[in-house]
């Protein structure tokens, strides 16, 4: 657990070069450590609805949780050259980390749960709360149940069933009032369920079959991918752990240290799902969040314990004296709170 002091900005593309020489000299650091991050977003699957009882405080709440590890694109990635298709072709792919003939490979996971950050309007920094957990994980085949889609197609969609069962008893209601009101009208209403029977009977033969074609298509696409019955180990130990893939993301960019001040200039990154036939067999094309080109940039300290307040007066101090000398080069300011909120929204 970390309690996290951050600021946020961003720069266009054109002053990306201006910005990291100047940081090269503020902090020493000539050549700056680069960053490429994998990002998998989870959310639990099953929604956890405590009994509310008088006198009793019930603040028990779910968190989205990121998935964090490492990434390369096999070749030098220049973040000075603007990321521009050619031809409808993206010239950014990253290797597949989830693939069915990959065996015995180790990578380091890092498990994020972040509360949503301190209110107030007083407060000079952005302050928040956040849990780690690190991880080596062997990735491997395993067999599953269920042949879902394509491991890294994780933006999908996940219906819930509804219930039917007050419908089902206010029916059986209307039908016993109605047959001792109107004992004469048997027939008739007879005939208009034969009726309501048949055309549910044909709605339901479409709605088969239109699953039939979708199942198919699914199949078509993604049986050579993921092989049948099988998935990664990775994702099977979400699965056990009572998550659900939902979004996935990369980053890359550079970072820079001055003191106990850790200074982050990325691009974020998505996948490109307009590429069906990237270049390079087994990677997969990107494309970037922002077409603008625009650089996000992250300033932040890590204090070890949220109770020790003198640090916490320290680090916001160094933060601020950092917005202040970097003021003509970009403007520090605090990201909406409510932008980083991770916790699951429970529809009553």
């Amino acid at each position: 657990m970390v309690h996290q002091l951050s600021l946020v900005s961003s720069i266009a593309h054109g002053s990306y070069v201006q910005t990291v020489s100047t940081l090269q000299a503020f902090t020493g650091m000539l050549s700056p450590q680069p960053i490429a991050t994998y990002t998998l977003l989870t959310k639990p699957h099953e929604v956890f609805k405590p009994k509310f009882e008088p006198g009793k405080v019930n603040q028990i709440e779910q968190y989205y949780m990121k998935c964090i590890t490492t990434w390369s694109d096999g070749s030098e990635f220049d973040l000075a050259s603007a990321v521009i298709k050619e031809n409808g072709s993206s010239n950014v792919f990253s290797g597949r980390l989830f693939h069915a003939e990959d065996e015995s490979v180790q990578r380091i996971w890092t498990l994020q749960i972040s509360d949503i950050p301190i209110a107030g309007k007083n407060q000079a920094c952005s302050a928040q709360t956040i849990y780690e957990s690190t991880l080596i994980h062997t990735h491997t085949n395993v067999k599953s149940e269920e042949n879902k889609i394509d491991a890294m197609d994780v933006d999908l969609e996940h219906k819930d069933k509804s219930d039917v069962k007050g419908d089902t008893k206010e029916k059986e209601e209307d039908k016993k009032e109605e047959d001792k009101k109107e004992e004469d009208k048997k027939e008739e209403d007879k005939k208009e369920e034969d009726k309501k029977e048949e055309d549910k009977k044909e709605e339901e033969k479409v709605e088969k079959k239109n699953d039939e074609v979708k199942h198919s298509e699914v199949n078509l696409e993604d049986g050579a991918e993921t092989g049948s019955g099988h998935k990664d180990s990775f994702l099977q130990f979400l699965e056990d752990l009572g998550y659900e893939t939902i979004s996935q993301y990369w980053i890359k960019g550079i970072r820079f240290f001055h003191g106990d001040i850790v200074i982050e200039i990325f691009k974020v990154l998505v996948r490109d799902d307009e590429v069906t036939e990237p270049k390079e067999e087994g990677k997969i094309a990107l494309k970037l969040l922002d077409e603008s080109n625009t650089f996000q940039i992250r300033t932040y300290i890590n204090i070890a314990k949220s109770t020790d307040i003198d640090l916490i007066n320290q680090g916001t101090k160094e933060l601020l004296r950092l917005q202040e000398f970097l003021k003509n080069l970009f403007k520090l300011e605090i990201p909406d709170r409510m932008f980083m909120d991770s916790r699951v929204q429970v529809r009553k």
